[in-house]
């Protein structure tokens, strides 16, 4: 009986300490004001790089620029996250305004075209348990797209001979590292 509330109280201490150190650890995590990032998806502009600055703890403004298989694409919006205390990860949604459709044509670039419009979306920043200059972020877009993308479309089948191999999808995927600026 005797060895069995010493190896209870030995337990207590040890899960005591372990909480404690999970609890210094989160302390330790940085909370970013500023971040540049680079990756692909219509936040980056297509593949290329983006700025994140936020004004307030969970509000924030991006922009970003990048090569989208048409040309230069662009985005701007603003991102709302919900910092947690007791994960490493952090949800957020995000509405922007900017490149969301990007038609290429193989051997007749003159008829390569981006589209812009709205887009919504949401996605979870991913950061590491150790103190770190930088975390991942990844997000399921949705972009509004007008009708001109499928006119457009539409007329290159018609009256041009250009035939589709890919359809444009409903939603679009972004990936990429933000290094955190402060």
């Amino acid at each position: 009986m005797r060895k069995l509330k010493i190896t209870l109280i030995i337990y207590l201490f040890l899960s005591s300490f372990n909480l404690i150190a999970q609890d210094s650890i989160q302390v330790l995590r940085v909370i970013d004001r500023s971040s540049f990032g680079l990756g692909g998806g219509l936040d980056f502009g297509g593949l290329g790089a983006n700025m994140l600055v936020y004004p307030d703890k969970n509000i924030g403004v991006f922009g970003g620029v990048g090569y989208a298989l048409g040309g230069i694409g662009y985005n701007a919006g603003a991102k709302i996250r919900i910092i947690s205390k007791k994960h490493d990860t952090d949800p957020y949604a995000l509405i922007m305004y900017g490149y969301n459709a990007a038609i290429k044509v193989t051997g007749a670039s003159q008829y390569n075209k981006l589209f812009y419009g709205p887009s919504i979306g949401f996605g979870m920043d991913f950061h590491s348990r150790r103190k770190n200059r930088g975390y991942w972020s990844m997000a399921l877009l949705v972009p509004i797209r007008s009708s001109a993308v499928n006119d457009y479309m539409d007329d290159l089948k018609t009256n041009h001979g250009v035939e589709f191999k890919n359809e444009l999808l409903p939603v679009a995927f972004s990936f990429g590292y933000r290094f955190v600026l402060k």
